[in-house]
């Protein structure tokens, strides 16, 4: 306990904090928690007992089901967050959607109404400077915005992308966002603007992120043979096969599902 006290919190504020009679304030809190060493990071995960939120379980299932294509747990999800859910507002809605937008994107015939995507950008629009959590919101449902929304919300996030580049947590999924970003504007031929956002993301890239290097020189190539520049599809598929025989058979099958809708 005496590492922790300071001039800005005393013994006496701390004992009452751990005999649960008081809080603390934040900025007290947060100097509690920089003076055992720890990042804000560390200390939420211990605070749910070195485990995720409700709200990162459920993001990791929907990932999950997605990446197997499991169209049946994303609707048993979807059904568990209707029947678990004790509050009916913005975030239980954009929570829902997220769901129903992994099963858009491997069912296109499950429909987004216009009405929901007009509420997805209303709000992605309204917040001045995005979170985490809107990080997610838009990573997620971007491939239901229409054009213009998605290049405009997207070049938005790009300006500001320092922001989450600078905490690591945020820093691969900014990268991810900035993937599907590309990935979707390939889907829909709109060759014009992925240059620009590959530029970015190339300039963002380290050694130690490989996988998004991977998958982003791969999307290079599709873009090259689509613009006629020397690249052919047993071109494509060399790299596919290069890549398993690396080891990496998960990005090599990741790569095979999306090359047909990319062509």
């Amino acid at each position: 306990m005496k590492d922790v006290v300071s001039d800005k919190l005393s013994q006496a504020q701390l004992s009452k904090f751990e005999n649960g009679q008081t809080m603390l304030s934040a900025d007290k809190l947060l100097t509690a928690i920089s003076a055992i060493h720890m990042s804000f990071a560390e200390f939420e995960h211990a605070y749910y007992q070195y485990e995720d939120s409700s709200f990162f379980k459920q993001a990791k299932l929907i990932s999950k089901y997605h990446s197997n294509k499991n169209i049946e747990g994303l609707e048993k999800l979807l059904i568990i967050h209707d029947n678990n859910s004790e509050t009916y507002d913005v975030y239980d809605k954009l929570n829902k959607l997220v769901i129903r937008c992994a099963i858009h994107d491997l069912n296109p015939e499950y429909i987004i109404s216009d009405d929901d995507k007009d509420f997805i950008t209303t709000y992605l629009y309204s917040i001045e400077e995005w979170t985490e959590y809107e990080l997610y919101i838009f990573g997620n449902t971007l491939q239901v915005l229409s054009d213009s929304d998605l290049i405009f919300l997207s070049k938005s996030f790009i300006e500001r992308d320092s922001l989450y580049l600078s905490i690591p947590n945020n820093n691969f999924r900014t990268q991810l966002v900035v993937l599907n970003i590309i990935f979707v504007l390939l889907e829909r031929k709109k060759d014009y603007c992925v240059h620009y956002f590959m530029k970015h993301l190339e300039s963002i890239l380290t050694y130690q992120d490989m996988f998004v290097k991977t998958v982003l020189i791969f999307l290079k190539k599709v873009l090259n043979y689509r613009e006629g520049k020397g690249t052919h599809l047993i071109d494509l598929k060399k790299y596919i096969h290069d890549v398993e025989e690396l080891g990496h058979e998960d990005v090599a099958e990741f790569l095979k599902d999306n090359i047909v809708n990319l062509l």
